[in-house]
């Protein structure tokens, strides 16, 4: 029996969110897409920055590897569209970059056992703070459009 996934609308995701499903999806594929990742992490954020982000990302996707309740489902590179457990990571997320703690461990407890909520928690603060940056930087540097007054 072949099962076919749903995928939910991305089209309402912010650049932060839409980089933890990119990220999860290239070390998903394969080293080639991993490798891209990690050079346009580095442009973006500096050496320094894309190192401790990718660690805390690691760290995250170790804890979810061991304390999982099921197999992520995470879909390849170029998909349009994304599965419920990507959409929760990239909640998760950011809700854990944003200190809002009620909302990120009420998501992590659909993700992982209770004895890693804390540190996965940790980790995907660490992971997402550098992907928050980058997007508040390309809201400042983008030009904004003036418009005529009348």
């Amino acid at each position: 029996m072949h099962h076919s996934h749903i995928l939910l609308p991305d089209d309402d995701l912010r650049s932060a969110e839409m980089r933890v499903i990119a990220l999860l999806r290239a070390w998903n594929t394969n080293l080639d897409a991993q490798t891209a990742m990690w050079e346009d992490l580095q442009t973006s954020l500096g050496a320094a920055r894309a190192r401790s982000c990718l660690q805390a990302f690691e760290q995250m996707l170790q804890l979810l590897a061991k304390h999982s309740w099921r197999p992520l489902t995470i879909m390849p590179m170029g998909t349009k569209g994304m599965t419920p457990d990507e959409a929760a990571l990239a909640r998760f997320v950011m809700a854990s970059t944003e200190q809002r703690r009620d909302t990120a461990l009420a998501e992590a407890r659909f993700l992982v056992s209770p004895s890693a909520l804390l540190p996965l928690l940790c980790a995907a603060s660490r992971f997402g703070l550098p992907l928050l940056c980058e997007e508040c930087r390309a809201r400042i540097l983008t030009p904004s459009v003036k418009t005529p007054l009348n």
